[in-house]
């Protein structure tokens, strides 16, 4: 199966919106759970992401809870589940391959960065050392790749 970047014969979905939601759940599901075991499992010792609480902070910061618990998961999949539903969104449009997937990148990093910088739990991007631009940047990427790929051959 070929991921044409366009799919100029087919314009307009032919996809109910039930049946885009579901996949661009599932898509996201499955994006961040490859992120997940690679960040994990993939990275040396002191490259490791499963220390960093960040997004658990965050979420406890936007609900108004006071302790992190297993909020650090529960952000990274629903964040990454609703863009899943995104990258659906596109992909149903025509708007599909590997130059999509960059612009997932982006809009993953935005999301993540945004919602961070609101509650105020991060430091802002540009003051981190290159080393954690490039690991978070990568672990983005395998995500919007995973999850790009599972909706690309789903509603192809």
């Amino acid at each position: 199966m070929s991921r044409k970047t366009a799919d100029y014969d087919r314009p307009y979905p032919q996809v109910g919106l039930g049946k885009l939601i579901a996949v661009g759940l599932t898509a996201g599901f499955l994006g961040v759970a490859v992120y997940v075991i690679l960040a994990f499992t993939g990275t040396s010792s002191d490259e490791k992401i499963s220390n960093s609480e960040v997004t658990g902070l965050t979420l406890a910061r936007l609900i108004g809870r006071s302790e992190k618990g297993k909020l650090n998961l529960v952000m990274h999949f629903g964040q990454d589940a609703l863009l899943g539903v995104v990258r659906a969104f596109m992909a149903a449009h025509g708007m599909r391959g590997p130059f999509v997937d960059f612009i997932l990148i982006g809009l993953r990093l935005s999301v993540d960065h945004a919602l961070e910088n609101y509650v105020d739990s991060r430091a802002l991007p540009w003051t981190w050392p290159v080393s954690e631009q490039v690991i978070g940047i990568l672990h983005k990427g395998v995500f919007a790749f995973a999850t790009g790929y599972i909706c690309d051959v789903w509603l192809q």
